[in-house]
Parts: C-alpha cells; sequence; structure tokens
C-alpha cells in the first residue's frame, strides 16, 4: 500500500457543532445547578457520556469553554432584558427578569468565579458595563416618555435595583428569607406608583423612594 493510499485511508476527525452545542449545554447545566467549581472536564463530559478530552478538542481549554458559556449567558441576558425594556411596563419587567432567581443563579456563579479567574473577570465586567448602560438608557427613555424627573438618576435606579435583586436573590440561595416581604413589598408600591404617574407628578422614584424620608 501506498504512502498515498494509507493516507486517504485515514479518518479525518472533523469538528460537529451538535457535539461542541451539547457540550456547552451541559456546561452551563452544571454551573446553574451545582456551582461553577463543579464544571470541570470530566463532571461536563461524563454528562453527555462523552470523554473528557472532548472538551479540549472543541474548545482548547476548559476556561475556553467556561467563556463561551458565560458568553451565551450573558447574550441570553442582553436579548431578554431588550424586551422588558421594550414592554408596556419596563420597569417591573426588568424588575422581574433580574430578581428572578432561576436566571440570576448563574450570573452568581459566574461573579464568584471571577475572583478566581482575571479572563473570566475581565470578560464579566466588560458585558456587565453593557448591561447597565441597556438598562440605564431604557429607565431614561421610559422616564423621559412619561415626563417624570426623579430626584434619582437612571444609572442610580439602575445600580440600587440591580444590587437589591442580587441581594434578595444570594439570601434566598442560602435560605435567608428574613425581612424579604417587606421588601418586595417596596418594590411592588414603588413600581405600581410609578407606573400610575404621569406628566404632573414628579415625587415618584422607582424602588428608591422610600429613600426620601432620608433627606
Amino acid at each position: 500500500m501506498t504512502a498515498s493510499s494509507k493516507s486517504t485511508g485515514k479518518k479525518r476527525h472533523v469538528p460537529r457543532p451538535d457535539v461542541r452545542e451539547t457540550l456547552l449545554l451541559a456546561a452551563e447545566k452544571i454551573v446553574r445547578e451545582e456551582g461553577y467549581a463543579a464544571a470541570t472536564a470530566r463532571r461536563i463530559a461524563s454528562e453527555v457520556g462523552m470523554r473528557h478530552q472532548a472538551v479540549f478538542y472543541y474548545f482548547g481549554s476548559q476556561d475556553e469553554l467556561l467563556m463561551e458559556v458565560l458568553h451565551r449567558s450573558m447574550e441570553a441576558h442582553k436579548k431578554c432584558l431588550q424586551e422588558a425594556i421594550d414592554s408596556p411596563q419596563p420597569l417591573r419587567a426588568m424588575w422581574n427578569l433580574i430578581s428572578n432567581p432561576e436566571f440570576a443563579k448563574i450570573g452568581l456563579e459566574f461573579l464568584a468565579l471571577a475572583n478566581h479567574n482575571e479572563m473570566i473577570r475581565a470578560e464579566l465586567a466588560k458585558n456587565s458595563e453593557r448591561l447597565r448602560e441597556l438598562e440605564t438608557e431604557g429607565i431614561a427613555r421610559y422616564l423621559e416618555q412619561r415626563g417624570i424627573k426623579p430626584r434619582v438618576s437612571p444609572q442610580m435606579v439602575s445600580i440600587m435595583t440591580s444590587a437589591l435583586a442580587r441581594l434578595l436573590v444570594q439570601e434566598s440561595t442560602l435560605g435567608i428569607h428574613g425581612g424579604h416581604e417587606e421588601v418586595e413589598a417596596l418594590v411592588e408600591r414603588s413600581l405600581s406608583h410609578f407606573e400610575a404617574s404621569g406628566e404632573a407628578n414628579d415625587e415618584v422614584e422607582p424602588i428608591v423612594g422610600a429613600a426620601s424620608t432620608l433627606e
């Protein structure tokens, strides 16, 4: 057998998009349900009945796989956030999105991983800034359309609502629920007042309206 015939007889491994997608979905599931520490190459591959070498073949490294999971998660968040902004009740829709435990959990896991992984930290920071800008623009547009002039900036509203939602999700994950009903009631009152306000009302602030009592 000639060298050329031997070479043509060898099996050529061509990357398959379906396998890559399967690994990504498995990694996302593990990060969401078990935490980032459980998302090792072996654990991810075994989840779908593959050898751990598949992770390195399709992604180069475990970190690159997790980076792709993060990127997909942020893109999904961006899409849902844009849908919330474009909805009839954007502030309520945005709050429901960021306070949803199932939606927020993977973000919290990557936030924890960012403390130990510089590549993840940089990517998370960059994408979080973009989401903050999108939220701020959405809130500002809503205020302008309704002629509302709150005492806090749209960016401050974005920061405070995100921080509050993240805290509620983190504490709920730990089984801490004290004061949550009161906070959620405040959020509901603030959103209801905001949705009912119009051009003649500039006294209402979303979420942080209660802070005016400290002035």
